[in-house]
């Protein structure tokens, strides 16, 4: 995810004092690498409907980086990867891993929307690792969850 997240973070770095551009030539970088990062996630985790999948988020990759994107293009790409990763990582046996990893998504995107507003580089260089990794956190919960649940019924 790092190699799309990157340079479409830099498209929208301007140096200080200097007039606000976005670079295109990064910009088209970071959307040509979204779907290899899209095929690695989907096929790497042995998603048996990743051809699908991986579609799908495809799909959604431009309105979900463009409709949160008003706030903060960095924001509106990681939303826009929690999404894509949301669908395309293999969803465990136990209920309601989609409905976890929206929610870790949407909490990984507030959080990034205080850091950016708080300390900036770090919000910038936490939307590239936080989208994933909340989705680990979720389906890790999920696990827990399910034992706990099945502990009750034994």
């Amino acid at each position: 995810m790092m190699f799309s997240y990157f340079p479409y973070a830099a498209a929208f770095a301007t140096p200080e004092g200097e007039p606000n551009r976005i670079d295109v030539g990064l910009l088209g970088i970071g959307f040509v690498l979204a779907p290899f990062v899209f095929v690695t996630v989907g096929f790497v985790s042995r998603n048996p409907r990743a051809p699908k999948r991986v579609l799908q988020s495809m799909g959604m990759l431009i309105p979900v980086a463009l409709a949160v994107g008003l706030l903060s293009p960095v924001l509106g790409a990681s939303a826009a990867f929690g999404v894509g990763g949301t669908l395309c990582l293999n969803p465990p046996e136990w209920a309601d891993v989609i409905r976890r990893r929206l929610w870790a998504t949407a909490f990984t995107v507030v959080y990034l929307l205080f850091l950016l507003v708080v300390a900036t580089p770090a919000g910038v260089f936490a939307g590239g690792l936080l989208p994933l990794l909340m989705i680990g956190f979720a389906d890790e919960y999920g696990a827990w969850r399910a034992a706990q649940l099945s502990e009750q019924q034994d």
